[in-house]
């Protein structure tokens, strides 16, 4: 405990003490004051473009957790295409002769016996 709260504390104490020596008249007029100062205080409540800020946050914020969701979606799936070349990407996204890229291996190892015989 810090020597303020000591001290609060220490007020606290002595301030409750007071208080039990007070005579009924002295309370009643105590609570009249209290009262009054309630009601003449002005009623705090939140105002529209409050109401606009924290949507506006909450919007962000959903923003921000879908586009960091798509983002791992995203990357999960990218690891099985990662190991093709710019070429094969090319073939894949014209969408035709999808027979060749079917039996690419065959072609590759066709394209190795014709290297091996002109070499």
């Amino acid at each position: 405990m810090n020597t303020r709260e000591a001290w609060l504390d220490a007020v606290r104490t002595h301030l409750d003490e007071q208080l039990n020596t007070l005579d009924a008249e002295t309370l009643s007029r105590l609570n009249r004051a209290r009262q009054a100062a309630l009601e003449a205080a002005p009623q705090t409540r939140r105002r529209p473009w409050m109401w606009l800020g924290m949507g506006m946050a909450t919007a962000a914020a959903m923003l921000l957790a879908v586009s960091i969701h798509w983002n791992q979606a995203t990357q999960a799936t990218a690891p099985a295409a990662q190991g093709l070349s710019m070429e094969e990407y090319e073939l894949l996204a014209g969408g035709e002769n999808l027979e060749l890229i079917e039996n690419l291996e065959f072609y590759a190892w066709l394209d190795s016996q014709q290297s091996a015989l002109d070499g």
